[in-house]
């Protein structure tokens, strides 16, 4: 059945009932002349009709198939708008995600500037190529050091969008204890230090990527080996079945999010931004997944009909 007469019986209700406009009917009435399933459909619709008396009509009651065809109609349009709008948010956040991965700087001795501020603070001025920088503190009880890790980055983004200027940031520092500042360079390489005693410094230190990205597939893929078993164990029960066919996307979006976004990489030094990256497209490929079988369902329905 084509798509032509699942329109056709769409509109057959409306028709035997004569309320379509004049190039509505036209298009039916052509449509009929050359397909013998949907003319024997609109002959049932219509033969339906005849046998209803007129003494026992209601005119509620005509109205119903009617209201029941728009509903329908708008249901399908709506699910098929949405399911466009999350796929499109999605390839937009992918994208989006990419683009903005920061790629971090190696230490170069023009990469940054560190120097006293009056107040007893250190400044530390960045080469205008970087476009982003994070600091960590840690406090050394033991040696009653401030120990901050500082970094610096660029975007795809920022190179053909931004022109930020030359990034400075300020360190506050208490006389009462000391302080090390060191450049992380996030590529394996040891940490360098920029600023303060060599005294009690740690050799050959190493900002290490965080592997958090690893478990959370892990666990996706496990959740989906659970669902998929407890579906063929329980595929009698009905009730229970609906509830696992809505959470066996989850894990699929989940797997998908991270594949679209960060690869097979699953190491990462910006941990927080990453996930939150892989759980919003997550989320929006898990609705359209709900929505495009909704859609998948409505036409099988539909061509069976």
């Amino acid at each position: 059945m084509s798509d032509k007469c699942n329109l056709i019986k769409d509109i057959l209700p409306l028709y035997v009932e004569d309320m379509v406009s004049a190039d509505t009917r036209e298009f039916v009435n052509e449509h009929l002349k050359h397909c013998a399933e949907c003319h024997a459909e609109f002959e049932r619709m219509r033969k339906a009709t005849k046998f209803i008396p007129e003494a026992d009509t209601d005119p509620d009651t005509d109205i119903v198939p009617l209201k029941r065809v728009k509903r329908d109609l708008f249901i399908k349009r709506l699910q098929t708008i949405c399911f466009t709008a999350a796929l499109a948010c999605a390839i937009v956040t992918i994208v989006f995600g990419i683009l903005t991965s920061p790629k971090f700087f190696p230490y170069s001795d023009n990469l940054l500037h560190v120097m006293d501020g009056p107040d007893g603070s250190v400044i530390v001025t960045f080469d205008s190529e970087v476009t982003g920088y994070s600091c960590n503190e840690v406090l050394d009880n033991e040696t009653e050091t401030e120990i901050y890790h500082i970094n610096a980055w660029t975007t795809t983004w920022d190179l053909y969008s931004s022109n930020r200027g030359k990034q400075n940031m300020v360190i506050p520092f208490e006389q009462e204890t000391k302080m090390q500042i060191f450049y992380a360079q996030n590529d394996g390489s040891e940490d360098v230090l920029i600023y303060g005693s060599t005294e009690n410094t740690e050799e050959n230190g190493v900002s290490l990527p965080r592997l958090i990205l690893m478990p959370y597939f892990l666990a996706a893929l496990l959740a989906l080996v659970v669902l998929a078993i407890l579906r063929l164990l329980l595929r009698n029960k009905q009730a229970i079945i609906v509830w696992i066919d809505k959470a066996i996307p989850f894990p699929i979006s989940y797997m998908a999010a991270q594949l679209c976004t960060k690869g097979f990489n699953f190491t990462t030094y910006s941990s927080q931004r990453d996930f939150c990256i892989i759980i919003l497209v997550a989320m929006l490929l898990y609705f359209a997944m709900l929505t495009g079988k909704s859609l998948y369902k409505a036409k099988r329905n539909t061509s069976r009909g």
